[in-house]
């Protein structure tokens, strides 16, 4: 194993006081990436060429990248560069950015396996999401990897082996999206495109010092497919910073009209009213002190900076039997698409026995029951600009260890990771995971923002807390 990174200076991003020239690609945002491609000295090619470098060199350590389409990457970005030499030429938004998918997102040319072994032939289309990527001038550069279905908050699978924290490659980056999110700390791609179904974005992203937005149910199209878990889950963004976040997600979004990145620059001129619940929805689930510290770090910062902070109370009926029904429903029904389905783990073979009982009847209540939870939750998140959480209740776990556990161990192991994020997913909120410094281990404190009316105002809450966090450094 060799060492790790020395992380976070080797991926900081740029500074107000540097000048771009000077930084290597990887420590580029989205926009500065965009822009270096674009100036007279340099082009897309050579960013694609770059982020290839750095996945060839660090990626048989950490195992973040499943597929590489090195090639086709490099023929879109002489294409782009070519392009960009007419004199009405308009770059979109993501002009010459090298962007990673998800392994359950179609990408024309590449199985999509849900982090198995059973859907071995390439896809002849993208998906409506990765169409829109590329419109928009971003470089698909290949696929990252998942747990098989992305049924966990750990990255690991009998198809494609362990994947490793930067921080520490001898923990978890957390999952499903861990893939992504270990290509996004690393340096590989400025961002990438996960799945959440449960806080499969936001705690790979609080695992690795990141953020991460699950859009709100419906804000995303999940397209060729009819839903994703049925409807508990929603493909989104990871990034270093809560602007990539926004300018991705503005491209993909279903209706693409709200622009978050584009009013106010992110930016509020008036104090904040932030509720803090550190109540994680699973009873009796202690949670890491670290994590506490994180949410009172965010705190402090946001009132010392002149925002209104109280502590608030939920009160909902448990969100768990809707959540499972989804769950295995959904799970069931990917394996149903499958061409090899015999070529499963032996642990999702149970999982598909399992959800035998998730009869048509009994998905209707789940997703009648997921509608009324997200109203009544809109009628408690109500005054509130966002509502302040932990990401998750425990620490990264050590690698290895999901790979050892049956189908009711693992779900059990779980439950730490998704105490804080699931019933969002039940719920239908948008909700953002943004790191807030690292913890006694050495390894990244995230919190998780929830957003009562939807992705503009959360990003532009969630802009807020990054600046006071830095402010407050």
């Amino acid at each position: 194993m060799s060492q790790s990174i020395p992380l976070p200076a080797d991926v900081a991003l740029l500074a107000p006081s540097e000048q771009q020239e000077q930084v290597p690609w990887h420590r580029l945002d989205v926009r500065g990436w965009s822009a270096r491609t674009l100036s007279a000295e340099h082009s897309a090619e050579e960013g694609v060429r770059a982020s290839v470098e750095r996945i060839d060199r660090l990626n048989p350590t950490y195992n973040a990248v499943s597929v590489l389409l090195e090639r086709e990457a490099l023929a879109q970005a002489r294409a782009l560069d070519e392009a960009a030499e007419a004199e009405d030429f308009r770059p979109g938004a993501l002009h010459g950015v090298p962007i990673l998918i998800k392994e359950e997102v179609d990408v024309r040319g590449c199985p999509t396996t849900f982090g198995t072994n059973a859907n071995p032939t390439p896809k002849d289309e993208d998906s409506l999401i990765v169409t829109r990527l590329r419109e928009a001038g971003a470089i698909i550069l290949g696929k990252t990897l998942m747990p098989a279905f992305g049924a966990f908050p750990f990255t690991e699978s009998e198809a494609f082996g362990i994947t490793r924290n930067p921080y520490d490659p001898q923990r978890t980056p957390g999952g499903s999206s861990g893939g992504s999110a270990v290509a996004v700390a690393t340096g590989m791609v400025p961002v990438a495109i996960g799945g959440d179904g449960g806080g499969s974005i936001r705690i790979p992203s609080a695992h690795c010092g990141l953020t991460g937005l699950k859009p709100a149910r419906g804000s995303v199209p999940t397209a060729p497919y009819a839903d994703l878990w049925l409807a508990l889950g929603t493909s989104g963004p990871i990034a270093r910073c809560v602007e990539d976040c926004a300018i991705v997600f503005d491209v993909i979004s279903a209706q693409q009209t709200s622009r978050p990145h584009e009013l106010g620059a992110l930016a509020y001129s008036e104090p904040l009213t932030i509720g803090v619940s550190t109540a994680p929805a699973t009873p009796g689930m202690r949670v890491h002190k670290d994590h506490l510290q994180g949410v009172r770090r965010a705190w402090e910062a946001l009132e010392e900076s002149g925002h209104t902070v109280r502590e608030v109370t939920l009160d909902h009926p448990d969100p768990t039997a809707a959540f499972v029904v989804q769950f295995l429903g959904g799970i069931a029904q990917e394996i149903r698409g499958f061409e090899f389905p015999d070529r499963i783990e032996a642990r999702h073979k149970r999982t598909k026995a399992l959800a035998l009982w998730v009869t048509p009847k009994v998905q209707q209540w789940a997703m009648k029951f997921s509608e009324r939870f997200g109203s009544l939750l809109d009628e408690q998140l109500d005054g509130l600009d966002a509502l302040l959480t932990p990401a998750l209740a425990h620490r990264p776990s050590k690698v290895g260890k999901g790979l050892k556990y049956g189908t009711l161990g693992t779900q059990i192991a779980s439950l730490p990771s998704i105490a804080f994020s699931a019933q969002w997913n039940v719920s239908g909120h948008a909700a953002m995971a943004l790191p807030v410094g690292l913890g006694g281990d050495g390894l990244p404190v995230g919190v998780q923002l929830v957003g009562p009316r939807g992705e503009a105002d959360l990003l532009r809450v969630s802009r807020e807390l990054e600046r006071v966090l830095r402010e407050h450094a």
